[in-house]
C-alpha cells in the first residue's frame, strides 16, 4: 500500500499494536474502493484518500492498550496515533488522521468533542468526509473474515445503490454498513441502501 512506502511510521505502528494486520488492511481497501466511488461531491482528492488510507490502517492499533471488551479503543487509536513522533507526516495531517480513526465507531464528530472544535470548517468537513468512508469500511468486514471482494454503486432516481460483491454470505456485514452510514448518508445528503450481490 502506498502509504506503507510513504510513511514508514506506519507500518512501526503496525508492527508495535496491530494484531489483526488482514483486517486493517481489508478495510484500508474497501475505503479506497468506496472513496472511488460516486458517493461524495466532491469526490475525496488524492491526498485525501491517501490520509485516509493511513487512518484505515492505524483505525484498530487501540485494540492493544485497553480491556478484552476493546472499549475505548477508537479513542486510544487516535491518542496513540498523535502522541507517535511522526517525520512524514505534518501535525495538522497527523490530527486528521487520528480524528477519522477516532470517529470509525460510535459517535460521529461532534462540536462536543474538543480536537474537533479546534479545527478550521475545512478541516472539520475534511474529517467528516473521510471518518464517514472509514466507518463504512469497517463495517464491511464487521466480522473480520474479509468476506466482501468488492463494491460499487448506483444512483437510481433518488437513492444511491452501494452493491456489495461477496461469494458467500454478508448479512451481518449489510447489517453493519446500513447501521454506520449514519455519518455518510449526512455528507451525502441522499438516501443510500446496501444490497448483497454474489
Amino acid at each position: 500500500m502506498e502509504s506503507l512506502a510513504r510513511h514508514p511510521e506506519v507500518g512501526v505502528l503496525l508492527e508495535r499494536f496491530e494484531t489483526e494486520p488482514h483486517h486493517v488492511t481489508h478495510v484500508a481497501r474497501l475505503a479506497r474502493q468506496l472513496s472511488e466511488l460516486p458517493l461524495l461531491e466532491p469526490a475525496l482528492d488524492s491526498e485525501e484518500q491517501h490520509l485516509l488510507e493511513v487512518a484505515s490502517l492505524l483505525h484498530d492499533i487501540g485494540w492493544a492498550v485497553v480491556p478484552i471488551d476493546g472499549k475505548g479503543h477508537h479513542k486510544e487509536s487516535a491518542r496513540l496515533i498523535r502522541e507517535f513522533s511522526w517525520t512524514s507526516l505534518p501535525l495538522a495531517e497527523v490530527e486528521w488522521v487520528a480524528l477519522t480513526a477516532r470517529y470509525h465507531r460510535k459517535a460521529v464528530p461532534s462540536e462536543e468533542h474538543e480536537a474537533y472544535l479546534a479545527l478550521t470548517e475545512p478541516e472539520r468537513l475534511r474529517v467528516r468526509r473521510m471518518a464517514a468512508l472509514l466507518r463504512v469500511a469497517d463495517a464491511l468486514d464487521r466480522r473480520h473474515i474479509q468476506r466482501v471482494d468488492r463494491v460499487s454503486a448506483e444512483r437510481v432516481i433518488d437513492e444511491l445503490i452501494l452493491r456489495v460483491h461477496s461469494s458467500d454470505e454478508v448479512g451481518a456485514e449489510l447489517l453493519a454498513a446500513d447501521k454506520k452510514a449514519d455519518l455518510l448518508r449526512e455528507v451525502m445528503g441522499t438516501p443510500l441502501r446496501f444490497v448483497g450481490v454474489t
